[in-house]
């Protein structure tokens, strides 16, 4: 099983691989200039981390760009700096826009080179 983008029951968004254990929330930001905030608990841990978000408006679809600008994880998982930016990467392929991958053309992930 993959990431999937569910609605909650209290009426919040969250993509979620149950497989895997693995949870994305959006947890703030994505005002003009500031990054959108998210959590990714990862087998019951926290790793929070800041993303920028730049859209692209096609004709009947959207270009998505995400850039990670800070991760906050415990020191094992910053460890394995691979799997961590994968497992981001991944979440965020999934969430897509406003937790939709609907009209999604293409999404990309970089991050910042100091992480």
């Amino acid at each position: 099983m993959a990431f999937v983008n569910e609605r909650k029951e209290d009426g919040t968004w969250q993509t979620i691989d149950r497989e895997r254990n693995l949870v994305l929330k959006e947890v703030g930001g994505g005002r003009p200039q500031e990054p959108f905030e998210f959590n990714l608990n990862i087998e019951g841990e926290s790793v929070n981390f800041d993303a920028f978000q730049r859209i692209k408006q096609l004709q009947h679809a959207y270009q998505i760009e995400w850039r990670v600008v800070q991760i906050i994880a415990p020191f094992h998982l910053k460890q394995d700096r691979s799997r961590l930016h994968a497992l981001i990467e991944e979440a965020l392929d999934a969430y897509g826009f406003a937790a939709s991958r609907k009209n999604v053309e293409s999404l990309t992930v970089t991050f910042a080179a100091y992480l």
